[in-house]
């Protein structure tokens, strides 16, 4: 039995947007659960606008399953706006956990059972699962680990759980809330989460199989998209730049950064340069040996490992060169802005009964 009480309720948000046969896939996975649909949780099908028919597919599973519900969100803009107004939602309808998915996602069996188990242990307000990333191109190979950035390092474990793949007690949502932006909204989540002593959990045993991009063109608009929101999310916050650009910003640069300082170093000692060049190989060594024993948990049907644990060394510093560069770009195009920006964030959350301040913004907006 996983309920602590009989009347706990369980809500399991789908996000998506035109992607009506992925949609298809994880409904049929949601319906195969050990934690029986409609019976243990849920589900809300927040769409984002389709014009695929995904609706019509959300009717042929809800014609079986009257708990499945398709709602077309109210305000446009983004992941952010959707997940205001689905813990709206949530709180409306008396529900006590809320968990997030993707229509990419398809869930194993006992994914939500494991999940709500997790949440009802003593100093767990937000619960992570352990995505699989089918390892089908280079570019799925290169960028896995982003994903299951949680399930490489302990530190981010306990401080961050990825937007497609996690619960939260729906009490927690009294406390903060998702700033409404276009994208990355989980990362300010956790960010602000963070700073008001909610506690992050792990479910090893919650698997999730989550999907990326296959090619170049796919990866570029996912980097842009999912950096603008970063940006965004910074501005209305009162940052200068997202917190995570200067690890990135840095990790772009060191080929640079080593080699110079290396450079200049063997005016100072014939042995310095290759010290540095010694540490620096080791950092890499440390990140490849993290990936390589994440591609074990987190990566499918790619082998060997040690070849995808380098693929996705290089995935890294591409993810940091992307993010360098679309930085730049959208705080060039979106600082003037920020004003606005901000003013609109805070009308949104006004809308679905939302202070300002419990998205990081000024009530005052």
């Amino acid at each position: 039995m996983i309920y602590s009480g009989p009347s706990l309720r369980v809500l399991l948000v789908v996000l998506n947007k035109d992607n009506a046969e992925g949609l298809r896939e994880c409904l049929k996975s949601l319906t195969q659960q050990s934690c029986g649909l409609c019976g243990c949780f849920d589900v809300l099908v927040m769409d984002g606008g389709s014009r695929d028919g995904s609706r019509d597919v959300v009717a042929e599973f809800s014609s079986k399953y009257p708990c499945i519900r398709f709602k077309v969100q109210e305000v446009g803009g983004g992941v952010g706006p959707a997940r205001v107004e689905a813990v709206r939602y949530a709180l409306d309808y008396g529900y006590d956990y809320v968990i997030w998915g993707d229509s990419e996602n398809v869930y194993d069996p006992h994914y939500v059972e494991e999940v709500v188990k997790r949440l009802g242990s003593p100093g767990c307000d937000v619960v992570s699962g352990r995505p699989v990333v089918a390892g089908r191109s280079f570019w799925s190979r290169a960028f896995f680990w982003y994903h299951a950035y949680h399930v490489l390092f302990d530190y981010v474990r306990r401080r961050h759980a990825p937007g497609n793949n996690k619960g939260v007690s729906v009490g927690v949502y009294s406390r903060v809330i998702y700033p409404p932006v276009s994208r990355s909204d989980d990362f300010y989540f956790s960010y602000l989460a963070l700073s008001r002593g909610l506690r992050f959990c792990y479910a090893g045993d919650a698997v999730v199989k989550v999907s990326m991009p296959e090619g170049f063109k796919g990866v570029r608009s996912w980097q842009n998209s999912r950096v603008r929101g970063l940006v965004e999310g910074a501005l209305i916050l009162g940052m200068h730049v997202p917190p995570d650009y200067p690890p990135w910003l840095l990790l772009a640069l060191s080929p640079l950064a080593v080699g110079l300082a290396a450079y200049l170093a063997m005016h100072a000692s014939p042995i310095a340069p290759a010290v540095l060049v010694i540490a620096y190989l080791a950092v890499l060594a440390y990140l490849g040996y993290k990936l390589f024993s994440a591609a074990g948990k987190a990566l499918e049907g790619a082998s060997p490992r040690l070849t995808s644990s380098l693929t996705a060394l290089l995935g890294m510093y591409l993810h940091s060169v992307f993010t360098t560069y679309y930085v730049l770009k959208h705080l060039r195009t979106l600082y003037r802005l920020r004003g606005s920006l901000a003013s609109r964030a805070a009308a949104v959350l006004r809308r679905f009964g939302f202070r300002p301040r419990d998205a990081g913004l000024q009530d005052s907006m």
